[in-house]
């Protein structure tokens, strides 16, 4: 297995507060990596951290060259979401900047609208409750088709049928993601 991203004697604090200190570790291709902590652990700022949002005290992040990484944030922003935002309008916003065709982007967002339970492509993002808002966050990166998926939280806001969802969502991926949870039982 290649590496994909390594990180070598880590440290961030927050105030005279250390996260975390002396972190290294390696995130290999194929591997499924969950993690979990306390709250208050750093778990989510190393995941900013991994994703290049937050920037380290000390240590270093490297990734293999070319790395495209994926990352859903613990609270899901959309920024670009007006009133008249859909989901499609999302999808295909995500799926910018990737040089696909207008047939594969409309191929891709279809699959996986269909993958993930959305039956109605013009429904409103501003209308979604924090489940379908969640499922639309984790599926505007899977789309994408990153090398790397890192994911924050992300049952937050599902309930039980979302959550079934998302084990078999993520057991179907053919990329490497890390996870942090506080669900030992989505882990397992």
């Amino acid at each position: 297995m290649a590496i994909l991203l390594s990180c070598q004697n880590l440290t961030k604090s927050f105030g005279i507060r250390p996260l975390f200190e002396g972190l290294a570790f390696g995130l290999f291709e194929g591997e499924r990596t969950g993690l979990i902590g306390p709250n208050g652990a750093g778990k989510s700022t190393l995941l900013k951290m991994l994703a290049g949002l937050e920037s380290v005290d000390e240590g270093k992040v490297v990734a293999r060259r070319g790395l495209r990484v994926g990352y859903v944030a613990q609270q899901d922003r959309f920024e670009a979401v007006g009133e008249d935002w859909s989901v499609r309008d999302e999808l295909n916003r995500a799926l910018q900047g990737l040089d696909l065709e207008d047939w594969e982007i409309d191929m891709r967002v279809e699959a996986g609208m269909e993958q993930s339970g959305f039956v109605d492509p013009e429904q409103r993002v501003a209308k979604l409750s924090g489940g379908w808002r969640k499922r639309l966050a984790i599926l505007s990166q899977v789309l994408r088709e990153p090398d790397l998926l890192l994911l924050d939280e992300p049952t937050n806001h599902l309930d039980l049928e979302g959550v079934l969802w998302l084990e078999r969502f993520m057991s179907g991926l053919a990329f490497s993601f890390l996870t942090i949870t506080h669900d030992r039982s989505f882990l397992e």
